[in-house]
């Protein structure tokens, strides 16, 4: 990471002669039902510029303004941001709640339309602008006047990437790469916002945590185990925890969601299929856990767990037999950021200690 006294570092583009650059931006007015007239002239003139300016893999995008900014590197190759950015815009959820951890509060946040209503963040959440449904808006990006763009390299807003860098300075970090690593996310964001140090303190505490749980449950690292096998008692094996969720009318098992990931860490996961699978009805008895989370995506989905729980075969589950079945929150448990990891470890609190 380096500072520039301008934004023009080495490869740094050359000044737009669009209209739409400086402040034409604030002249442009969009009207609700599409751009029209000059307006879409102008837009489209902005997009062509970005297609344009497209020609190299490597990217330096020079800031809006003439004022200090300093080069992060990022999946798109180099972009110079704001040293202060003061107007910042999330795309997805990690990214908000990761900047909420990070007490870097942006002014809107894209929340697509995979999870609806994220309620676990709605008290961080005041004076950020939430917009839900796809696909992105560029109109709505533009209106919000951003000096830094914050997105993931997967999905739509990896495709307008081009379009975005013109708005404001882009920054594309790694999700595809590294498989949903939302700890790599945690490090990616602080490493922007500059605040690593936070992020490492956040990672500790929650690394804390996990073995502060682990403790009250009573499971025993498996060198501990090894040094008591003479002992009946510490030769029991954990409760095992299975994960399901309903979605879009499917039952979906096994992989490395973001829930199993933490069960994982807990030493409480049940044995799972290595890969994400989708259960049918038949298969329903390879649940194998002590106890069954689900979390169902919308109400249609929870009709479909409703029909389920009235088939025979919903009674050969070992956590439906000992009467083990909780429903959880989908938002959290498919959550894949810091907040959503401690709310989940506080529903298994719940439902596993605190529950008589």
């Amino acid at each position: 990471m380096r500072l520039c006294s301008t934004c023009q570092g080495e490869g740094a583009k050359q000044p737009l002669t669009s209209p739409l650059t400086k402040g034409g931006l604030r002249g442009v007015h969009f009207t609700k039902g599409g751009l029209r007239g000059v307006k879409q002239r102008l837009l489209l003139s902005l997009l062509t510029v970005a297609i344009v300016s497209a020609c190299s893999s490597t990217i330096v995008e020079r800031s809006k303004t003439q004022t200090p900014c300093r080069v992060v590197q990022h999946v798109r190759g180099e972009t110079c941001i704001p040293v202060h950015p003061q107007r910042i815009v999330a795309i997805y959820q990690s990214s908000l709640a990761h900047m909420l951890a990070l007490n870097s509060k942006p002014v809107a946040a894209f929340m697509g339309a995979v999870l609806g209503k994220v309620d676990y963040l709605a008290d961080k959440t005041d004076g950020v602008e939430m917009i839900y449904g796809s696909p992105l808006s560029l109109e709505q990006v533009v209106l919000l006047n951003p000096d830094l763009i914050i997105t993931l390299s997967s999905g739509e807003s990896q495709v307008i990437y081009n379009q975005l860098s013109q708005i404001a300075p882009t920054v594309v970090l790694p999700w595809v790469e590294t498989k949903g690593n939302w700890k790599q996310h945690l490090q990616d964001i602080a490493g922007v916002l500059g605040k690593t140090e936070l992020a490492t303190q956040l990672l500790d505490d929650y690394d804390r945590r996990i073995q502060q749980l682990k403790q009250v449950l009573g499971i025993k690292s498996a060198a501990d185990q090894k040094g008591a096998a003479s002992s009946k008692e510490n030769r029991q094996q954990p409760i095992q925890i299975s994960y399901l969720n309903v979605s879009r009318g499917q039952l979906n098992y096994g992989g490395k969601y973001f829930a199993n990931g933490i069960l994982d860490e807990l030493g409480l996961s049940a044995p799972r299929p290595t890969t994400f699978g989708i259960l049918s009805e038949e298969t329903l008895p390879e649940i194998a856990g002590d106890i069954l989370f689900i979390a169902t995506y919308s109400e249609s989905d929870r009709s479909i767990l409703k029909q389920l729980q009235q088939k025979p075969l919903w009674s050969q589950v070992k956590a439906v037999q000992q009467n083990q079945v909780y429903l959880v929150n989908f938002s959290l448990w498919y959550g894949y950021n810091i907040l959503a990891a401690h709310a989940v470890l506080d529903e298994i609190e719940k439902y596993l200690v605190n529950t008589p």
